[in-house]
């Protein structure tokens, strides 16, 4: 029996009943949101499961009749790359053979098995297909026989097979009609023309000693980029094909190794890489006058965690803000709009947020110590305002679409405004609130105060648990907090002693 779908607010998680490897979108338009799982089972049957997901209802439908056997785990799904809803409704799966199948409303029919070598009753292993778009007849494969073969669907015959590489070809990705990229164990990424047959451009090399590359990925928006990743490796390499003598960039803030990435369709600037640190991370990366920090690390533009390792990611061609993940047993969607709020933001921002609270707890509040009421009144209830300005703009090139999307909840932000008015109201301004009549704004003060404390350090701890941000930066976040606690005090202390005039 299916077990229901998790809930989580800005995320919507499958939970399937095998491991998950491989991960497909669909891209009729009568079916945006469907998706098919490959499992990821060491024995001989494995599975390939179809779920749609309801827009309206934020959960995914699932059909018995829509999951069937597969031999060995599949290494790649892909769904009929057409909007058109009058082609075929096929799905291809590759594992010891190239498959198509069939979609019905009730069944799946295997409507094809290509083999390209019947002379044998064994076949070398398929590590990955791709279909390419602007000629639907057309998949590509690549096996460990070191071999690329293009199959014409319609006639279910080679259409041409090339000795690709010295070692095994691990993956393969059309970058337009006639011209292909491979990746492969001899450290290679390889482009093809299918012109002329008898030569290929070596495009990238990798350098270290362990030379085995698992994914390329074409830039499909914009065929100038192709992305790949090593083995055993936490960098992501943007390759421009114009200057193949030496990588674009390389992305390297994973901590441990890429297993998948994915182009946006809609924007080509813009890849997102999973790895077995449980992170997906989206990059912008190849954007117009983009230049690459000399002798230093890219930083991604937001990245999104998971409770395991994640094995793949595919981006949807329809749903553009949609991407899907894959890990232990798990699917989930992130939609792009909602999951900025989930995403950690930027490391710089909370480097500002916690220098600008050490300068503030540390030099500001001593030297105002000397300073007259008047004046320490004025700096008292200006520097918090300085210091949120400061946030703000550090903030400002990295979050700026959170206020484009009114979506002010960002972790950061909420995070630095959450304690000001306890500076407000519980710091310098102490001994001008006790020269009122009423007891009111004591009363505020004295809750505004608690409730910043308890949101100041429980906000840190709940945004940790639910993966928003990394265990150092919780510990970061409380230190802060403690500066900013004996910034307060310093400022109640002065308060007392001065006698305040206006």
């Amino acid at each position: 029996m299916q077990r229901p779908a998790e809930k989580k607010a800005g995320v919507h998680t499958y939970i399937s009943q095998w491991p998950i490897y491989s991960l497909a979108w669909s891209v009729r338009h009568d079916k945006p949101s469907r998706l098919a799982i490959g499992s990821f089972i060491e024995d001989y049957g494995n599975k390939v499961e179809l779920v749609q997901f309801n827009q309206d209802t934020s959960d995914f439908a699932t059909d018995n009749r829509l999951t069937f056997d597969h031999p060995y785990a599949p290494t790649n799904l892909m769904f009929f790359p057409s909007e058109d809803t009058t082609n075929p409704d096929l799905i291809a799966t590759s594992g010891d053979y190239l498959r198509l199948w069939e979609i019905h409303d009730d069944r799946i029919e295997l409507k094809s098995l290509l083999n390209s070598n019947r002379s044998s009753e064994f076949n070398s292993a398929i590590t990955s297909f791709d279909w390419v778009e602007c000629d639907t007849r057309r998949v590509a494969t690549s096996s460990v026989d070191t071999t690329c073969t293009i199959w014409d669907i319609e006639r279910e015959a080679v259409d041409s097979q090339l000795v690709a590489h010295d070692k095994e070809v691990y993956d393969i990705s059309w970058g337009g009609f006639n011209v292909f990229a491979s990746a492969s164990g001899d450290g290679t990424v390889r482009v093809f023309d299918l012109r002329n047959k008898e030569r290929s451009t070596i495009v990238y090399e990798n350098p270290t000693q362990d030379r085995s590359l698992l994914r390329v990925e074409w830039n499909k928006h914009d065929p100038r980029f192709i992305a790949t990743v090593g083995m055993d490796s936490n960098k992501v390499v943007i390759v421009d094909i114009r200057f193949p003598t030496s990588p674009l960039m390389e992305l390297k803030k994973h901590g441990a190794s890429v297993n998948a990435i994915s182009w946006s369709p809609g924007k080509g600037h813009q890849i997102c890489s999973v790895s077995d640190d449980s992170r997906a991370m989206i990059w912008d990366v190849v954007r117009p006058g983009f230049q690459s920090d000399s002798g230093g690390d890219i930083e991604p533009e937001m990245w999104y965690g998971t409770t395991a390792q994640i094995n793949q990611v595919r981006w949807s061609a329809v749903e553009l803000n949609g991407i899907g993940i894959g890990f232990s047993n798990k699917l989930q969607l992130l939609k792009r709009c909602v999951a900025r709020l989930l995403i950690c933001y930027k490391h710089d921002v909370l480097r500002v947020y916690v220098s600008c609270n050490c300068v503030f707890g540390s030099v500001f509040s001593h030297a105002l110590m000397g300073l007259s009421p008047n004046t320490f009144l004025f700096w008292a209830l200006f520097l918090p305002v300085l210091l949120m300005v400061r946030v703000l703009c550090s903030a400002c090139r990295t979050c700026f679409y959170v206020f484009s999307k009114h979506l002010v909840t960002n972790p950061a932000l909420m995070y630095v405004v959450v304690p000001m008015p306890c500076l407000f109201f519980g710091g310098g301004s102490t001994q001008f609130l006790l020269t009122r009549e009423s007891d009111g704004w004591i009363n505020a003060a004295k809750f505004l105060t608690g409730a910043s404390t308890v949101g100041s350090i429980a906000i840190p701890i709940i945004l940790r648990h639910a993966h928003m941000i990394e265990t150092p930066a919780m510990w970061i976040e409380f230190f802060s907090f403690f500066i900013f606690i004996c910034t307060v005090m310093c400022f109640h202390r002065a308060s007392l002693e001065d006698e305040w005039s206006f």
